[in-house]
């Protein structure tokens, strides 16, 4: 990108699109939850887009705000702040310059900025942040660290550049999403709550039918399934980056929060039931649910050996280990073949919704030939999220 393109001496560039009226946020999730996250929107009566992913979404002032506090798949919420052509760095900085930032930057320090280029004519990142910082009257502009791992009050400003198009966003999540606050203990093979509410939707689960996790570790896919079950909006134990934003309405969020408070549930509409052969998990398990405000049975049992709880029907939901655990003793192919065998005795009409990695070895193991696999990642992980309807005994 040169300092003065063919056209940088006369033309402005087009007006930086930013709705007043309205918010456009986009949304995004972990690879192989878009059809969950979709879903999610459209039961809370909002149009998502499908985008790269995540979903787009368009709606009043605040609701940035909602989409932090109710949905259980997003990773992470981000505000449209403009979107605009640049072919040179005279006109990016005036595109940089037209953004309103006044209701989410006090101007008091640097924003963070994280900036990805994708069949950009701009040589690096460094290009777009000096323009930002020539734009704005600031010394510098600091580099944002990776935002899975990181977040936290304050203002990070994401700039996607492809092409000569700039689209320039606002994280209003800070923290990641996933961190719900309840889980304060992890098991050997922690699982992100996201991915957990992901895959009971993508299950179908409706929070009235009982759900059963028979290698529950931690409990989230428990807790995950009660708060659904409770109708307990996700986000009420999270803080957020937009309390910190100039424009921050505190009594608001107050009312928004509460609202969603009102909506929940005293106790969850299903039977959930929780079981592993490691009590010290159990016991996590245990106090993670008492931080989430929820009861659970939890037991210890092999898979080995287990039946179905009384009341079901419902759905059995399971993360089984990838890789041998400290202990264990015996080999993941009889492991998973034993999983396979209580799934058939035990849970006969029960639906399954197993996350398994991609080893077709362990999968063929399971003898569940007729279920329906869906791609996902666990950790950065490929694996596989297998799906069936009622089961039924091998013939």
């Amino acid at each position: 990108m040169s300092r003065c393109g063919p056209h940088g001496s006369t033309d402005n560039g087009p007006p930086v699109t930013n709705a007043r009226a309205s918010e456009h946020v986009y949304v995004s999730t972990l690879p192989g939850l878009e059809p969950a996250l979709e879903s999610e929107c459209a039961a809370l009566g909002w149009k998502p887009r499908r985008a790269e992913g995540g979903v787009e979404l368009e709606g009043p002032t605040g609701l940035h705000q909602e989409a932090n506090l109710r949905l259980r798949t997003a990773s992470r919420v981000l505000l449209r702040l403009g979107v605009f052509r640049a072919n040179d760095e005279d006109v990016l900085v005036r595109g940089l310059r037209g953004l309103e930032l006044s209701r989410i930057w006090d101007r008091r320090s640097p924003p963070r900025m994280s900036v990805t280029l994708k069949r950009s004519g701009v040589p690096g990142a460094d290009v777009v942040m000096d323009a930002a910082a020539e734009a704005w009257g600031v010394e510098s502009v600091a580099r944002a660290g990776p935002l899975d791992e990181e977040g936290g009050p304050g203002l990070t400003l994401l700039v996607r550049v492809e092409g000569d198009v700039f689209t320039v966003s606002a994280d209003t999540s800070g923290e990641p999403l996933h961190r719900r606050g309840y889980r304060q203990e992890i098991s050997r093979a922690p699982l992100r709550e996201t991915l957990a509410a992901g895959i009971l939707t993508l299950a179908g689960y409706d929070g009235t039918e009982p759900l059963v996790d028979p290698m529950c570790g931690s409990g989230t896919f428990l807790v995950e399934g009660a708060w659904m079950s409770m109708k307990r909006a996700p986000g009420l134990m999270h803080g957020f980056a937009f309390e910190s934003f100039p424009g921050f309405d505190a009594n608001g969020w107050a009312e928004r929060k509460a609202r969603a408070e009102s909506e929940a549930l005293a106790a969850p509409r299903g039977a959930l039931h929780g079981f592993d052969i490691n009590a010290g998990s159990l016991g996590t398990a245990r106090r993670n649910a008492r931080r989430a405000g929820v009861t659970l049975s939890l037991e210890r049992k092999d898979v080995k050996t287990l039946t179905a709880p009384p009341g079901g029907p419902g759905l059995l939901v399971a993360n089984p280990p990838y890789g041998k655990r400290v202990g264990e003793g015996e080999d993941l192919p009889a492991l998973y073949r034993a999983m396979g065998e209580t799934l058939r005795k035990g849970f006969t009409g029960w639906r399954a919704a197993l996350l398994v990695p991609e080893d077709t070895g362990l999968v063929k193991a399971l003898n569940l030939p007729e279920a329906r696999s869906l791609p996902v990642r666990n950790g950065g992980l490929r694996c596989k999220l297998l799906l069936t309807e009622a089961l039924t005994p091998h013939r």
